[in-house]
């Protein structure tokens, strides 16, 4: 499917703002109407004096004919229409705007924790589009605990980790190509990212610590994630290869499901039922 054009998000973010200004009541707002009010929703005067922009510029955003709105405005321009966080982060994007960073730790749904229980003994854990590990299964567990040093907070980031760990080096068998795909992938994610302060944040912290981050960064190449297979060396398994799959969480577009797994009846099936029981 095409990308649409930036006159074509302009359109539609003017319908989109329409959209919303119709279903907020005054009283939703803390106006007052008079008697003769015929409007459903609120006026356009209203919406601008609420999010401090004038009036015509703001008539302009619904007709489509403004290029460019700040992060401010569009976040002042949700505070009055009353947009939930799926409508926030929606207007962003048609806006053209990274989505802001989710205030405190991510959340890990019951759902999402079931589904990693399920798909055990294969491994499966949860990162953000920042690739921040935020929960993990059984498997996987037993693993991090051989780590001599169980990372946290912003240490405990795959691509943090890839470099600066070697504990990754060890398990990864062809730690290269991985180290670089992996970059590769958070540079095709960060380019939809401009301008978020954690990307940016943790770009600049690879950069500066580790010289072969910023060789593959500086390569500027990018890939889109695509379903593979990889090979792990464990200490007391040998090496096993493995297949993996990742899985949106669909109500929260930040966070997505990673599934290392083996074929039924298969050695690595074996050697990770093996890890399970460890």
């Amino acid at each position: 499917m095409p990308a649409p054009t930036a006159g074509a998000r302009r359109r539609e973010l003017g319908a989109f703002l329409r959209s919303r200004r119709g279903r907020v009541t005054p009283q939703e707002a803390g106006i007052v109407p008079g008697p003769r009010r015929r409007t459903p929703g609120l006026r356009r005067e209203e919406v601008a004096a609420a999010a401090g922009v004038s009036l015509t510029w703001y008539t302009w955003l619904e007709q489509g004919r403004v290029n460019g709105v700040s992060r401010q405005v569009l976040d002042s321009l949700a505070r009055a229409l009353r947009l939930g966080d799926a409508e926030h982060r929606h207007l962003l994007e048609l806006a053209g705007e990274p989505a802001a960073e989710p205030p405190g730790p991510a959340t890990v749904t019951r759902e999402v924790r079931d589904l990693l229980a399920m798909v055990e003994p294969n491994l499966a854990h949860v990162v953000t589009r920042r690739f921040d590990l935020v929960a993990w299964n059984a498997p996987v567990d037993a693993l991090l605990r051989t780590m001599p040093e169980r990372p946290s907070g912003e240490d405990l980031n795959v691509v943090w980790l890839m470099f600066h760990s070697a504990w990754m080096r060890e398990r990864f068998a062809e730690w290269e190509a991985e180290a670089r795909w992996l970059t590769a992938l958070l540079r095709n994610e960060a380019a939809r990212q401009v301008g978020n302060p954690g990307f940016e944040r943790l770009v600049a912290r690879l950069t500066a610590t580790s010289p072969r981050f910023r060789e593959f960064w500086e390569s500027h190449d990018i890939t889109p994630f695509t379903p593979s297979e990889r090979r792990f060396r464990h200490p007391d398994l040998g090496e096993v290869t493995l297949r993996y799959m990742k899985i949106n969480v669909e109500n929260d577009p930040d966070q997505s499901v990673l599934v290392h797994y083996a074929p039924p009846g298969s050695p690595a099936a074996e050697a990770l039922a093996r890890l399970s029981r460890a």
